[in-house]
């Protein structure tokens, strides 16, 4: 199937919107190649950005342009939130009386074990899924009274998704994978290309444009699953168990790339896991055992290169 039939088959599926959003600051991120040793210059790498050139002349996302700069308004709120299943004659609750609220530019980390309902979050969160009870809102609005293409748009352009398994098309190559966001905004295809190719640039990827899935290592999978989450700058960026599926060396790579998308840009990054050595990055963490929040910690995290602070027990 090519790709402009499998851009087809989502956008009828998906009813995506034709608004686009504007990226008003460049990555400011140095390039990581497989040789350590060969680094491109950040700065000429942001020269070229397509994202900040004035010519661009993007159209902005409502959604996007009116997200709350207050920092008391919260960007997301989870507010008495149920998640109910019905296993033959038992009903189970995957969720129980969540609240939780969550502000632009946070790194949040979502802690907890295997069955303890973290899961179910990260879908409520990414507008994957409504709540049974409850509400959750996301930049104000009551996801459970949206349809689904209106919840579509949202997830186009409001939160860029990083899973740990990749999700990559296999059919399709480094580039075309990281194109699919921006076809399903309609942007045009030269300015697409361009964004796609300055993105590969920042996380060193130039050189696997044309490689499918199976001829990169999971690393390079996973530096093309971030690629493709922030193509049409979304201001959250949700991760599962993002570092899950990788070694430690890329692993930490990865956490530092999302760290930087914090502190430069500005994102809000949640991420979902069960690994206790992530909260080292964190500014908050959510304790979730059986359904329910345990506990929520404040981290202080200082510059690189000092120790951590945190209320950690």
């Amino acid at each position: 199937m090519k790709l402009t039939e499998i851009i087809e088959i989502f956008k009828t599926k998906l009813n995506a919107s034709y608004i686009l959003n504007s990226l008003e600051r460049a990555a400011d991120f140095y390039n990581e190649s497989d040789n350590e040793s060969e680094r491109n210059d950040p700065g000429e790498i942001l020269k070229n950005s397509p994202y900040s050139s004035p010519a661009s002349n993007f159209a902005k996302s409502l959604d996007a342009e009116n997200i709350s700069r207050n920092k008391e308004v919260p960007l997301i709120k989870l507010t008495n939130v149920w998640k109910l299943y019905q296993m033959g004659e038992v009903e189970f609750a995957a969720l129980k009386g969540i609240n939780l609220e969550i502000y632009e530019g946070e790194f949040l980390i979502i802690l907890g074990p295997s069955g303890s309902g973290k899961s179910t979050m990260m879908n409520l969160l990414g507008c994957l899924d409504i709540p049974s009870k409850g509400t959750v809102f996301l930049n104000s609005k009551d996801i459970s009274k949206l349809d689904e293409s209106e919840l579509a748009i949202i997830r186009g352009q409001m939160i860029g998704f990083i899973f740990q398994s990749f999700n990559l098309l296999p059919t399709l190559n480094t580039e075309e994978n990281v194109l699919l966001p921006l076809e399903f905004q309609e942007e045009d295809r030269q300015i697409a290309r361009r964004k796609a190719s300055y993105l590969l640039e920042i996380v060193g990827l130039s050189e696997k444009k044309k490689n499918l899935p199976s001829q990169l290592s999971g690393g390079q999978r996973q530096r093309v699953a971030i690629a493709r989450s922030l193509a049409v700058n979304p201001p959250i960026i949700l991760a599962d168990e993002p570092t899950g599926n990788l070694d430690s060396k890329t692993g930490d790579y990865i956490l530092d790339f999302l760290d930087g998308l914090n502190k430069r840009e500005g994102k809000t990054i949640i991420i979902v896991t069960h690994d206790l050595e992530l909260v080292k990055y964190a500014t908050r963490v959510v304790y979730i055992r059986d359904g329910e929040i345990e506990k929520i910690e404040k981290q202080t995290r200082n510059e690189p290169g000092t120790e951590i602070e945190s209320n950690l027990n």
